[in-house]
């Protein structure tokens, strides 16, 4: 069918900047028109044809819109406007909510057209389009083209193009159903003469054999064994079907990668059993076997020999942690105190709070809010550090117990320091024969310095080892050898009390071996004030007591702790 031209635009709803409505005129087909707006009601095209004629056939390019109508009327008359095609879907809800499929090509026949419309001549056009389903988008026309029923212009046939693609011109041949079997005559052969006949069933009968080539004896031979060989029954499921010879041969390039790996892994575990035995610690020996063993080596030499010392440790168990200042942190008592008991009787000293004299946080978690304040500036370390120095006797490094995991992945920074035990000098004279020396002296020797020995280890477990140090005049009430049943207890003294009477508090406490902090924390036992700031201190810590002052005078007076029922505030 030839295409119908279209002369001019006559009109337009609204356009794009870009993309304007001459654009539907033009032929070319990257070209295309878009209404002004995104979200209008209707979009319309009025387009003047160059003559009246026939519409038969529209073939309609979508640029984005749900619905397309054509409308048809004549130059010159004031007729109304007359549907020539329905409007018709181009895109559904869905596609247009999703902005797929928008260029669309639907062709409309006669057939599809109104009636009495398509019958009629016509010279103007008017496209609407609609876009109810997205109001986000521009929409229009890509394209439109008109076809007229005629077949030839001038007695020359026209081809039908859509844009720049040429259709096919119909197959003149009538195909409709059971038109090739009434032709099948026609596509018959010629008959064939008696000869070919013969010549055409004989080869049909008969498979075309090869001529054989001539071959020398040798090669003749092997066939012949081949064939033998050939001729007997090999099994189904041999070998030779899965694996080829050069698969069962030994390779040198993967057996070399083979050995490395096994060299591998023999590496890693002779590095990891090195480690295992560098890290095993040997288990000291009791404190009481030990000094026995070395009396009894010291006594065992020769007479001339006046006195011997054996040395197996470093420091003495009182300053084994001696350089360190340690907070507590995330452990409640009674556990805390016990840690802070232990703690500082091996030499270390306990602060409330992290300061920059602190060198080791005891810490129960990670990312706490002192854990992330410490990190980077302190060492942090279980619990289990100091109970494992206390148990062994001995300063263990504190990476082994570090609750950081990036501080366990590098080396040991420190060696283990181990309790240090004075030994007695055993004095021998000369003139007394190894002979003639009495056993019963020995043993009685050996009681005497085995009982020193522990006299010393109990001084040394309560031993005060806090920094402050009080000096008490012989003029003042307080004796000077005092009970320490405020031992390791950590008191707080309102400021809210009197100067003098604070003073005379805070010197009670420190002779009876407690401990005075400045400022209110949960590291906090006692706190000594009034009823006014009472409940202020409670929210400090909440397993502290508040009491009175009257308490201390009273534990002063009988010299031993006196229950707080009656004083707390």
């Amino acid at each position: 069918m030839p295409k119908i031209k279209v002369d001019h635009v006559v009109s337009f709803s609204s356009e794009d900047p870009v993309h304007v409505a001459n654009n539907v005129v033009s032929n070319d087909p990257a070209k295309k028109w878009k209404c002004r707006e995104s979200g209008e009601r209707s979009a319309t095209i009025v387009l003047q044809l160059e003559k009246a004629c026939v519409i038969s056939g529209i073939d309609i390019g979508n640029e984005n819109s749900a619905y397309i109508e054509v409308l048809v009327t004549r130059s010159g008359t004031t007729d109304e406007y007359k549907v020539l095609l329905v409007m018709s879907s181009f895109m559904s809800p869905l596609e247009a909510r999703q902005s797929s499929n928008i260029n669309k090509v639907r062709m409309f026949r006669q057939d599809q057209l109104s009636k009495p419309e398509c019958e009629q001549k016509w010279d103007r056009v008017k496209i609407v389009c609609t876009q109810p389903f997205n109001r986000h988008v521009q929409y229009g026309l890509s394209f439109i083209t008109f076809h007229t029923p005629a077949d030839k212009v001038n007695g020359a046939a026209v081809q039908a193009t859509i844009g720049k693609f040429a259709l096919r011109p119909e197959s003149p041949d009538d195909l409709s159903t059971g038109s090739l079997f009434a032709r099948r005559t026609e596509y018959q052969k010629e008959p064939l003469s008696v000869a070919a006949a013969i010549r055409e069933a004989s080869s049909s009968a008969s498979p075309a054999t090869k001529p054989r080539l001539k071959i020398n004896n040798t090669s003749q031979k092997r066939d012949d064994s081949s064939d033998s060989e050939v001729k007997k029954a090999l099994p189904r499921n041999r070998n030779e079907l899965l694996y080829n010879k050069d698969e069962e041969e030994p390779n040198e390039k993967i057996d070399t990668i083979i050995e490395k790996k096994q060299n591998d892994v023999k590496d890693k575990k002779a590095k990891e059993e090195q480690k295992a035995k560098r890290n095993a610690s040997p288990k000291p020996q009791a404190s009481g076997e030990s000094s026995k063993r070395k009396h009894e080596s010291v006594l065992s030499t020769s007479p001339s020999k006046k006195a011997k010392t054996v040395e197996k440790r470093k420091k003495p168990f009182s300053e084994l942690l001696r350089g360190v200042t340690l907070v507590i942190s995330g452990i409640q008592n009674p556990d805390r105190a016990n840690l802070r008991t232990m703690a500082l009787a091996m030499g270390a000293k306990y602060k409330p709070d992290w300061e920059n004299s602190c060198t080791h946080l005891i810490c129960a978690f990670t990312n706490t809010p002192k854990f992330n304040q410490v990190k980077g500036k302190g060492k942090i370390v279980k619990r289990n550090w100091i109970e494992e120095c206390h148990t062994q006797r001995k300063r263990l490094p504190w990476r082994r117990f570090c609750l950081d995991k990036n501080d366990s992945k590098k080396p040991e920074s420190e060696d283990e320091i181990w309790e240090e035990i004075k030994e007695e000098k055993v004095e021998i004279d000369d003139s007394t024969d190894e002979e003639g020396y009495d056993d019963t002296q020995m043993q009685k020797r050996i009681e005497e310095i085995q009982a020193k020995q522990k006299e010393k280890e109990n001084n040394t477990f309560t031993a005060d080892t806090d920094e402050e140090i009080i000096c008490i005049d012989d003029t003042d009430d307080i004796p000077k050898k005092l009970p320490d049943f405020l031992d390791f207890k950590t008191f707080f003294i309102d400021e809210t009390l009197d100067e003098d009477i604070s003073k005379m508090l805070e010197r009670y406490i420190i002779a009876y071996k407690g401990i005075v902090t400045e400022n209110p924390s949960e590291d906090v036992d006692y706190f000594i004030t009034s009823e006014l700031n009472a409940e202020n201190l409670k929210s400090y810590s909440s397993q502290a007591i508040c009491v009175r002052p009257d308490w201390l005078w009273d534990c002063h007076n009988n010299k031993a702790l006196v229950s707080t029922d009656g004083y707390i505030l």
